[in-house]
């Protein structure tokens, strides 16, 4: 959602601002969330010999701190905080970032340039978002509108990732969708997504997101709530009525932190719901225990697949069915259910060999009938009578042919 999509009623007469707190709230900690998750990576890359690179970034890293600090007291719909009061204390720390940042484009190079000037854009946005606040207040009937979206911040083409990934439980890894209308979250998400060694591919609203989920194969899905043609929400609906999609875990990331929610995504299937800006140490763990939920449960079914593998084995073998190669791939199971496999598949080799010498035994033993059988005929033929007056018969016509022709 971007600040042209907010829409805050009048301010109060007293001078303290109520309209659309929650709204607001999210198109402030986008900004934030950039400032924060920049500094935080160009701070990681830095060497130990870079002490004043070093001390500038944890100075702006420690400025977005106290923004989002203030965000989350002033910016609230319970809180009674003048106008004056919130501009100004956005204002100030907000100095100090843009300060240090320009102070620190002068110094880094050219790849390390970008990152800073996406933390001056986000800067810049923010400071269109709090003089929102004043016109507001000067006239009730108008509508933020900075120009600047949330999706533009960020200078460059769109980042684009995709590459294949399988989960191991002692070392995990795993192909990540991200589904953020914003291209600033995008870029943050993938970049630090990719430090910790998963695969990322993106995109940046539900439907184009859908295509991606019928087409390939995800391990866990980083899903926006508020984004335009198809809401985070309503990509969940659909995934979790899927037969093919339903099991694909779910973090639900959003920059509103309403515990109401929250509670709509869990109720939906979402594993976790996280928001805006990220603590990435929090983000690490969450997206580990996901993957290696999921991991345990594809076990699960595996096991239980090759247990019925086992099954039906042993009813081929009581049908004279079995054959050996049948259980291979389970016999290659380094746990109990793989010895059980390779007990049984050297079981029933020998049975299988048995019953192959049995059958050859039976054959033998069935020419060895048919051979006797011929010979008691023969005997039976020859010890006639009949054959042996023929037998005579044949002597006395040998001795008449003998004594003619002599």
């Amino acid at each position: 959602m971007t600040a042209s999509e907010s829409h805050p009623s009048s301010a109060s007469a007293s001078g303290a601002f109520h309209p659309q707190r929650s709204s607001l709230r999210h198109d402030l900690r986008t900004p934030i969330n950039a400032i924060l998750g920049y500094s935080e990576m160009l701070l990681e890359d830095l060497s130990p010999e870079e002490d004043l690179e070093q001390i500038l970034l944890n100075k702006i890293n420690r400025a977005g701190q106290q923004l989002l600090e203030q965000v989350n007291q002033l910016v609230t719909p319970s809180s009674s905080a003048q106008v004056s009061q919130i501009r100004h204390s956005l204002r100030s720390p907000l100095t100090v970032v843009i300060g240090y940042t320009e102070l620190l484009l002068e110094e880094m190079n050219a790849e390390r340039q970008a990152d800073l000037e996406r933390i001056r854009s986000a800067s810049q946005q923010m400071l269109g978002l709090i003089e929102q606040i004043i016109l507001i207040e000067t006239n009730p009937q108008c509508s933020p509108a900075t120009g600047v979206a949330a999706t533009d911040i960020a200078p460059g083409s769109e980042v684009e990732l995709a590459a294949a990934g399988q989960a191991s439980c002692e070392d995990l890894t795993g192909k990540i969708l991200v589904v953020d209308d914003s291209l600033i979250n995008r870029d943050l998400l993938s970049r630090r997504l990719e430090r910790q060694g998963y695969t990322v591919k993106l995109s940046e609203n539900g439907q184009q997101a859908l295509q991606l989920l019928e087409s390939q194969n995800f391990d866990l899905v980083l899903l926006d709530v508020i984004m335009p043609k198809m809401n985070g929400l309503e990509l969940l609906r659909l995934m979790k009525d899927a037969p093919n999609l339903k099991d694909i875990p779910v973090i639900m990331i959003s920059a509103l932190d309403e515990v109401e929610s929250a509670v709509r995504c869990i109720e939906l299937g979402a594993e976790d719901y996280l928001t805006k800006p990220f603590n990435t140490i929090l983000l690490k763990a969450r997206i580990r225990a996901c993957l290696e939920k999921k991991y345990l449960r594809d076990q699960e079914r595996e096991y239980l697949h090759q247990v019925t593998r086992l099954t039906e084995a042993a009813a081929a073998v009581e049908g004279a069915r079995f054959k050996p190669d049948s259980l291979a791939e389970v016999a290659r199971r380094q746990d109990a259910l793989g010895q059980l496999a390779r007990v049984f598949q050297h079981m029933a080799a020998e049975v299988y060999g048995r019953e192959q010498r049995l059958q050859q035994q039976i054959q033998q033993l069935k020419i060895e009938i048919d051979q006797e059988k011929r010979v008691r005929q023969v005997a039976e033929i020859t010890e006639s009578g009949f054959f042996k007056d023929l037998q005579q018969r044949a002597v006395l016509l040998r001795k008449k042919v003998n004594s003619d022709d002599g």
